[in-house]
């Protein structure tokens, strides 16, 4: 029976570059300035101790550790104090030089990835809606409810400051009452009979140039119509004109 080896990953870490940056920045060393001898003692004591718990290493790990000795071994070799002139060039390079741009590029991704994933912890938090038709689009007509007698009154007492003049005489003569509420009540029934659909506007209902005594007993003859459930009132949408109805089963 054959065994199939187990790699286990470091803990938190995605490799050797991320295993160096936390050492860096729990250290407070400058990415820029790395002390290569901390560092390497750093890094390969954390490496030893995952050993020392038998947890298998990727081959990633050891290999940066070798880089990192190799510098270290660079860095510790004494330099000439007056280099020859062939050697001016190398001796001006660091040998930190090639690791700390792969940290830095391994660091500018990291936070790119961090970043991309708040971005999309945050958009889950969010839910899309299909664009909607506002700018211009027309008015949604209402269910046809019939009106109650608040709604009624108010729409009746709109049509009155319309009627009244802005200033009303101080001094007015009472006139007799030309029409009653019951033979109004009649003249709506007939008209809304002889009608198309047996409704009319209240406008409808009123002459060319009501006056305000014509428009209160329209009024006060649509409500005995309604307590008496021969008709009904309807409109369509706010501030629109209110149909008055004649119930089917006296049409």
């Amino acid at each position: 029976m054959s065994l199939v080896a187990l790699t286990v990953k470091l803990p938190e870490f995605e490799g050797p570059l991320d295993l160096l940056l936390h050492l860096i920045k729990v250290s407070e060393m400058n990415i820029d300035d790395i002390p290569i001898v901390a560092i390497t003692s750093q890094y390969m004591d954390y490496l030893h101790s995952m050993q020392q718990i038998k947890l298998e290493i990727a081959g990633d790990y050891f290999v940066m550790a070798a880089t990192l000795m190799r510098i270290k071994s660079q860095w510790l070799l004494p330099q000439p104090e007056v280099p020859l002139l062939e050697d001016v060039a190398e001796a001006s390079e660091d040998p930190r030089d090639e690791l700390v741009a792969q940290l830095l590029t391994y660091q500018a991704y990291k936070e790119a990835a961090t970043d991309l994933q708040t971005r999309e912890q945050t958009r889950k938090a969010h839910f899309s809606k299909a664009p909607s038709l506002l700018a211009g689009a027309e008015p949604l007509p209402m269910p046809e409810q019939p009106l109650d007698i608040a709604a009624l009154t108010m729409a009746f007492n709109a049509l009155l400051r319309r009627q009244l003049p802005a200033q009303p005489a101080l001094m007015r003569n009472v006139q007799r009452e030309t029409i009653t509420v019951a033979e109004k009540v009649t003249q709506i029934t007939q008209a809304l009979k002889l009608s198309a659909k047996h409704q009319l506007t209240f406008t409808h209902l009123l002459s060319a140039v009501p006056s305000t005594e014509e428009t209160v007993t329209t009024f006060m003859a649509v409500l005995e119509l309604m307590k008496n459930k021969q008709i009904a009132c309807f409109q369509a949408q706010t501030l629109a004109p209110i149909t008055v109805a004649l119930k089917e089963e006296i049409a």
